[in-house]
């Protein structure tokens, strides 16, 4: 067994541990001895000389990335070399070493210690990366994640004060020891995860460094990226009084993530504290930052007198509309939506019915929740409650601030199951459980109605709290009257938000009124809305604009203009978000214009039935069995993997010359050994006489033990139920199409967010892109060789299955085979990466 450096000095040294340390050193720096600048590096290491030989490791000698990067698995060979020169040396001793260098090491040797391990990286800091410091705590940190009592005495030696020591004695690059320490300890981006540093800074000691130095980490917290000052924020949380500047600074930060953490660590704070730090952004914030510290005073005493001074007091600065607006609103909420006679009538809470439920929120208000006061899992829970006010009550005999807000702020910050936005896809018996909350409430609904996506990080999905709470206001007996103007200007807009907020309206007598008033207004737009909406209500004389009136004159093609409203409604959300993206108008138009109508799978499974999953396979007598025939007793057969009745698909319905009844029946062998399947399409006219087929399937279906398990699924299904569905291109489109539009990626990003977790199937329109694959339709050209065979421009998407785990199959067909009521040249395909 052998014994290495450390070990053989240790044996000798007794209570010295400098000859340990000489040893440890030597045996952490041995793959030098590759290069032959081993000794040097170790001499400057353990006394300071030779300072020059940091530039030799900049140069990446042989053996200094084995040293920079200690937890690589290197090869045999290697560790061979580094072993001829250094006997019995192994990686694992360089750890054990390395343990030793950061458990007994003086502060001198480890600064040292970390600018060679930084020398001997192999890449170029990022711009604006703490240098030496940042690498030795990453190494640290890692180091100590091994068991032992070595690992154990590290952990316990290593904190914020030993390693500003450790700055200070190394002269690291900063305002000041702490400040570099700090630089170091919160610094993150994708070579440099940040999450073992900060174990240095949750411990106690941490917590109590951080809190001496919070003037130092204020500083340094500000020019930090968004997730980092989220994360600085959640550690601030620990001592609020002492990072209250901080806290307050950030509680109008341009990311709204920070914004959120900011408040949640005011909130421990007091009301009138709090209120005395966040008045400070009344008259100085860019408005699109105001309207969380807005939220926040509306809900403490003295918040709305603050808000109210600002506006009397209306600052030296030039004046701001948006400002004031916003202002104005927020007493609005307070001093009129919050009072007693707008509140709407509301049952007495109903309880949950289910008993472990009951005694979750029990042990919640009795604060008894296992340190967990915000319910970790909360949202898997809402469906058992028909009442979230159950909820907020619990909440409140916790002790915990702003209740009804918290509960309310599960729509926007919880995610389902299905890693969506609880309130993103509201159906009208989630909305009932919900809708007494907001009648208590009227200022919150209002803020909703503000509009926005929810957002609180780049990667969450959107909610459209719109759309989410005009979903909850149709719940209510009758429109809140103290909403009704604004309801009524929603009504008579030209967006997808009118015609929700007329169904909440009803047939108010004052919206009536306003909308007929409207139909003199000066404005175009008004003015078709409030005639679609009278028309709507059956008023005598009253005429509807022509449908997709509201995208403009001659943006949409016809058949997508008659499409119901409830489908224009993507193109409208699409469209005010692309906009928001920076994209001109124009180009959006223009991209608008390149919409198809198709069918799709609604996302509940509703709609009507245009077909029928899996068999039986009918076909008329004289119709062979779709198959690949190499001989008269040689063929190999297609599963049929839907029909569909063409009778039940309404004219115009998908952008495709389907004959108007009959069947097509749509074949493919799922497999995955090309991206052109066995398959087809076979049309069976209407009246044509069909019998039961028995099929002889020999092959193996992706991700099914077998073709029969594959048909059984399908047939569990049963009928294939569609609903009217628009797209827009989503596959990479070529110098052509860019040239036409500049934008277009932008728009495909845009349009990609645009789902409801729906489309399984889906008939015409565009083929969905599978990881930029490109468009199975015009690819369809390549599949022959045929001198005769279609062009890319004449091929379209017949039908499209998202039918197998990480994949896309496509039907394709010329479209003058589609008029000829031609079926023989379908080509199928399946894009997947399993």
């Amino acid at each position: 067994m052998h014994t290495s450096e450390a070990e053989m000095a240790d044996s000798c040294a007794g209570a010295d541990s400098s000859p340990r340390v000489t040893a440890a050193v030597r045996d952490c720096l041995a793959p030098l001895r590759v290069s032959e600048v081993f000794e040097p590096v170790a001499e400057h290491v353990l006394r300071g000389t030779g300072p020059e030989v940091l530039a030799v490791l900049r140069e990446r000698p042989t053996g200094a990335d084995m040293v920079a990067k200690p937890d690589v698995t290197w090869s045999a060979a290697r560790v061979r070399a580094v072993t001829d020169l250094h006997p019995g040396w192994s990686p694992q001793d360089a750890e054990a070493a390395r343990l030793t260098v950061y458990r007994t090491a003086q502060a001198d040797v480890l600064a040292r210690f970390g600018q060679v391990l930084h020398a001997a990286a192999d890449r170029t800091p990022a711009s604006g990366e703490p240098s030496w410091l940042l690498v030795l705590a990453d190494d640290v940190t890692r180091a100590y994640g091994a068991a032992g009592a070595d690992a154990e005495d590290v952990q316990r030696r290593w904190d914020p004060r030993f390693l500003t020591e450790v700055a200070r004695a190394g002269d690291a690059p900063g305002r000041t020891p702490v400040h570099a320490t700090l630089s170091a300890l919160l610094y993150a981006d994708s070579r440099h995860w940040a999450h073992r540093r900060h174990q240095l800074l949750e411990s106690d000691a941490g917590i109590e460094f951080l809190a001496r130095y919070a003037d130092d980490l204020a500083d340094v917290a500000t020019g930090l990226a968004d997730h980092n000052r989220r994360s600085v924020l959640r550690l601030c949380a620990r001592r609020p009084e002492a990072h209250a500047a901080l806290a307050a600074e950030l509680a109008a930060d341009a990311d709204a993530g920070v914004r959120t953490e900011a408040l949640d660590t005011l909130s421990r704070l007091d009301g009138p504290r709090q209120v005395a730090l966040l008045r400070q952004h009344l008259r100085t914030a860019s408005p699109d930052r105001l309207s969380d510290p807005l939220a926040r005073l509306a809900d403490l005493d003295g918040g709305v007198v603050a808000i109210e001074d600002a506006l009397a007091d209306g600052g030296d600065g030039p004046e701001d509309p948006e400002r004031d607006r916003l202002l104005r609103r927020a007493v609005f909420r307070v001093r009129v939506l919050r009072a007693a006679e707008a509140v709407v009538p509301v049952p007495p809470v109903a309880a949950p019915q289910d008993a472990d439920l009951a005694e979750d929120l029990r042990a919640l208000g009795a604060g008894r929740s296992g340190g967990d006061p915000s319910w970790h899992g909360v949202e898997g829970r809402l469906a058992l409650m028909p009442d979230v006010r159950v909820l907020r009550d619990a909440y409140r005999a916790a002790g915990m601030p702003d209740a009804d807000r918290r509960a309310a702020a599960l729509l926007v910050t919880r995610t389902t199951h299905a890693r969506r936005k609880i309130g993103a896809f509201l159906t009208p018996e989630d909305a009932e459980r919900w809708w007494p909350l907001f009648a208590e409430r009227l200022d919150l609904a209002d803020e909703y109605l503000d509009g926005g996506d929810g957002k609180r990080h780049p990667d969450q999905s959107a909610v459209d709290t719109r759309t989410m709470i005009l979903t909850i206001l149709e719940r209510f007996p009758a429109a809140p009257e103290a909403l009704v103007p604004r309801l009524t200007s929603l009504a008579l807009g030209a967006n997808r938000h009118r015609l929700p907020a007329r169904r909440v309206l009803g047939d108010h007598p004052g919206a009536r009124a306003a909308a007929t008033a409207a139909l003199s207004d000066a404005d175009a737009g008004t003015r078709s809305s409030a005639a679609e909406w009278l028309a709507g209500l059956g008023e005598p004389g009253a005429v509807a604009p022509e449908p997709g009136w509201e995208f403009g004159a001659g943006v949409l093609s016809p058949a997508v203009r008659a499409l119901p409203a409830s489908t224009l409604w993507w193109l409208d959300r699409f469209r005010e978000q692309a906009l928001d993206k920076g994209v001109p108008a124009d180009d959006v138009d223009r991209w608008l214009g390149l919409a198809r109508p198709k069918l799709r799978t609604a996302r509940d499974g509703s709609g009507p039935a245009v077909g029928r999953l899996g068999g039986p396979l009918m076909l008329p007598p004289d119709v062979p069995t779709p198959a690949t025939v190499w001989g008269p007793d040689n063929s190999y057969e297609y599963q049929l993997i839907a029909t569909l009745d063409l009778a039940a698909i309404p004219p115009g319905a998908t952008d495709l010359p389907l004959p108007p009844d009959g069947h097509v029946l749509l074949f493919a062998n799922v497999e995955l050994d090309d991206e052109l399947l066995p398959g087809g399409a076979v049309y069976v006219p209407a009246g044509t006489p069909v019998e039961e087929r028995e099929v002889s399937l020999d092959y193996e279906p992706y991700e099914y033990d077998s073709p029969e398990a594959l048909d059984d699924e399908l047939r569990r299904t049963g009928d294939l139920r569609l609903t009217p569905g628009v797209g827009l291109p989503s596959c990479p489109v070529g110098d052509e199409a860019l040239a036409l539009h500049p934008h277009a990626e932008t728009l495909q990003e845009v349009w990609s967010e645009q789902s409801d977790e729906g489309g399984e199937w889906q008939i015409g329109g565009y083929a969905a892109d599978f990881d930029g694959y490109g468009d199975p339709a015009p690819a369809s050209a390549y599949s022959e060789e045929d001198g005769q065979w279609p062009g890319p421009g004449d091929w379209v998407l017949l039908a499209q299955w998202v039918g197998v785990p990480m994949g896309i199959l496509y039907w394709t067909i010329p479209r003058q085979d589609l008029e000829a009521r031609r079926f023989d040249r379908v080509v199928v395909q399946m894009y997947a990466n399993p």
